[in-house]
């Protein structure tokens, strides 16, 4: 009998895999919190001058620039949520979901902070809350990086061991975009994870033609071939691995 390695259950990845960095690059989310008489203008100048001080990592910087963006405009959702990630890097965690909190609160259709608000919660083991507000966010079909986001929510639930919730997300985030490897990956190790070997192996095969392979997923790979008793794609990827 094949003695099978068991990977390390996929709820166990720390954070949830979101573009908290690059989601900047991709343009500023237009926001319903800046009333006429704050000066919205000045209110985003100063936010988008923070965030650039956040991208490169200049937190004091960006502290200041935020600060004086809600002087002028309190409720502006995008410099709270800016905040809050200035305050989850420095480890501020009270600090940090508070501004979440007042983000989502002050413009509760902005999407890009309910999902960095629910990595926020993953991180510090709030499973619960995180895909609270994930299924929140998963509601707004124009999201550019919804399909990232069933993703995320389908890891969420595997945290909780809600199988079948997670299996669900899963599947959709690959209805979103089919091209999307991470979905099939998280899927494969899903069904790896209960011992579903069959289940497990087209989504790896889907993700291995998709994405550049990784040392986890080889060993799947070589793992489930074996189970199968496909001893020759088991060799190949073991080669694949270099453990000749």
């Amino acid at each position: 009998m094949i003695a099978h390695r068991r990977r390390q259950h996929p709820s166990r990845v720390p954070v949830l895999t979101v573009l908290i960095g690059s989601l900047w690059l991709a343009g500023c989310a237009s926001s319903n919190s800046l009333s006429p008489q704050s000066n919205p203008a000045a209110a985003d100048a100063y936010t988008q001058l923070g965030v650039a001080y956040l991208e490169r990592d200049n937190l004091p910087r960006a502290l200041n620039a935020l600060d004086r963006a809600l002087e002028i405009a309190p409720r502006y959702a995008e410099a709270l949520q800016a905040l809050a990630l200035v305050y989850q890097r420095q480890g501020e965690s009270a600090l940090a979901n508070d501004y979440f909190q007042q983000a989502v609160d002050a413009e509760p259709d902005y999407t890009r902070a309910r999902n960095n608000y629910a990595a926020f919660l993953y991180s510090q083991g709030q499973f619960n809350a995180a895909c609270e507000q994930l299924e929140t966010a998963s509601e707004d079909a124009q999201y550019a990086n919804r399909a990232q986001l069933f993703t995320n929510l389908g890891q969420c639930y595997l945290a909780l061991e809600e199988f079948d919730k997670s299996r669900a997300r899963l599947e959709r985030a690959q209805s979103i975009d089919p091209r999307n490897p991470r979905g099939y990956l998280m899927l494969a190790e899903l069904e790896y994870s209960q011992g579903n070997y069959p289940q497990a192996w087209a989504p790896l095969q889907t993700y291995l033609q998709l994405a550049e392979p990784n040392q986890a997923a080889l060993e799947m790979a070589v793992d489930i071939a074996q189970a199968r008793g496909e001893h020759s794609d088991a060799a190949d990827y073991q080669r694949l691995l270099g453990n000749d």
